[in-house]
C-alpha cells in the first residue's frame, strides 16, 4: 500500500535545514503575552499545535480536547467548536505541544525505509541573472527559498546558538520541535498581499536605519510531502524534560492521504469573508532573533512590511490565485478555515522563517 503524508506548517516557526540538507529542525518558538516588542506593544501569546487528518488513528488520538477546540473555534459555543475539531481531525487527532521533540517513524518495522529529505530548490526563475522576486507560476511558487531567510537579515550572520539544536533546548524559547530527514520540502503558499504576487521589504520597525535590500515574496505556509510505502506513518512525542510522551499512529483516507497541520498561531477568529487587503506588518518576526547566538538588540531588528523595497527591480503582474490552484487545496485548511484569506497570518505578515546552519 502507498499513500501520501502532506505535513504544512505555518506561524512562529524556523525552518533549520543542516550543513548537508538531509535534515531540517523545524522549531516553534515559545511567545509569552509578556514578550515585549520595541515598540512596546506586547507579542499575542501563541499556542503550538499539531492537528492530524486521516483514515483512522490508533494510539494516542483525541479528537474533541475542548482547549484546542476554543481556540481554533473561538467564535463558536463550547459544544459547536467541539463538533467543528470533530469534523475536521476525522479520524485523526489533536495535540496540544509543550517541551515536545517530534519525529517520524514508519508504520511497521517491515515497511520500505522512508525516502531522504528532499528541497525543493531549484524551481524559482531568474531574470538576467537575479532570481525573481516574486514566483509567476504554480511550480515556481513551490521553492522553499521563498521562506524569509534569517541570514539575508543580519550583518553578523546570526548563527543559530548551538543549545537550540541540542538534547535539551531551552524551555523559555523553544515549544516544540520537529526532526524530519524524509520528504519534499516546499512552500504551500505565499503571503497575500491584495489580490497579486507581491514581494515584501525589511527595515527596522520605527523605520528608522537603512533597509534591507533583501526583497521578495514570503512563504506564508510550508509543505512537506512524504511518499508512505506501508498502511501508516508514526508520529511520535518525547519530552525534552524525560517526561512520558506520546504515539499518533496515522492511517490514510480513502483517498490515500493523510494531512497534518502544525501551527503556532495567536489567537484569531477567521473573518467572514476573505481577506483581500494590505496585511499589517509582521512584528512578531522580532522574535526569530532569538534562536541566534548573538541576537541584534530588539529595536535593530529588520521585519517585514508589504511591497518591494525602494529600488527594486519591477515585477510583472499575477494574479496570486494563478501559482495557489484550487487543485491543490486542503481538505482539512478548509475545515480549520484556515485556507486563503481566512487565518491571522492574512491579516497581519506572520511568516515561517529559515536559518541555514553555517
Amino acid at each position: 500500500m502507498e499513500f501520501i503524508l502532506r505535513l504544512l506548517f505555518s506561524g512562529m516557526i524556523v525552518f533549520v535545514p543542516s550543513e548537508d540538507r538531509q535534515e531540517v529542525t523545524i522549531l516553534l518558538l515559545n511567545t509569552p503575552h509578556s514578550h515585549q516588542l520595541s515598540d512596546t506593544s506586547l507579542l499575542d501569546a501563541h499556542k503550538p499545535l499539531l492537528v492530524a487528518r486521516a483514515g483512522n488513528c490508533t494510539g494516542q488520538c483525541p479528537v474533541s480536547d475542548p482547549d484546542i477546540a476554543r481556540y481554533l473555534f473561538a467564535d463558536k459555543s463550547a459544544a459547536a467548536a467541539i463538533d467543528s475539531l470533530e469534523a475536521a481531525v476525522a479520524n485523526g487527532g489533536a495535540w496540544e505541544l509543550a517541551g515536545s521533540d517530534l519525529s517520524l517513524r514508519k508504520g511497521a518495522a517491515s515497511d520500505p525505509d522512508l525516502s531522504p529529505l528532499d528541497f525543493t530548490d531549484d524551481a524559482r526563475g531568474s531574470v538576467n541573472g537575479v532570481a525573481k522576486s516574486i514566483p509567476t507560476s504554480s511550480s515556481e511558487r513551490e521553492d522553499f527559498s521563498w521562506v524569509a531567510n534569517l541570514k539575508e537579515l543580519c550583518t553578523s550572520g546570526c548563527n543559530v546558538h548551538p543549545d537550540i539544536l541540542g538534547t535539551n533546548p531551552p524551555a523559555g524559547l523553544v515549544a516544540a520541535r520537529l526532526k524530519l530527514r524524509t520528504g519534499r520540502v516546499f512552500t504551500y503558499s505565499v503571503a497575500r498581499i491584495g489580490s497579486s504576487v507581491t514581494p515584501v521589504h525589511f527595515k527596522r520597525l520605527d523605520g528608522t536605519g537603512t533597509a534591507s535590500g533583501y526583497s521578495q515574496s514570503i512563504a506564508s505556509w510550508v509543505g512537506v510531502d512524504v511518499e508512505i510505502a506501508g498502511d501508516s506513518i508514526e508520529i511520535v512525542e518525547e519530552k525534552f524534560n524525560g517526561d512520558p510522551g506520546r504515539t499518533m499512529k496515522l492511517y490514510p483516507d480513502t483517498n490515500d492521504k493523510v494531512e497534518v497541520v502544525v501551527l503556532n498561531l495567536p489567537p484569531f477568529v477567521p473573518p467572514s469573508t476573505p481577506f483581500n487587503g494590505t496585511p499589517g506588518i509582521g512584528k512578531h518576526f522580532q522574535m526569530y532573533y532569538e534562536v541566534t547566538d548573538t541576537p541584534p538588540a530588539p529595536s535593530a531588528r529588520l521585519v517585514p512590511f508589504p511591497g518591494a523595497a525602494a529600488g527594486s527591480p519591477t515585477y510583472p503582474s499575477v494574479g496570486w490565485h494563478s501559482v495557489h490552484p484550487e487543485s491543490a487545496g486542503s481538505v482539512l485548511l478548509s475545515q480549520l478555515r484556515l485556507e486563503s484569506g481566512r487565518g491571522p497570518l492574512d491579516l497581519a505578515l506572520c511568516p515561517p522563517a529559515q536559518r541555514p546552519q553555517p
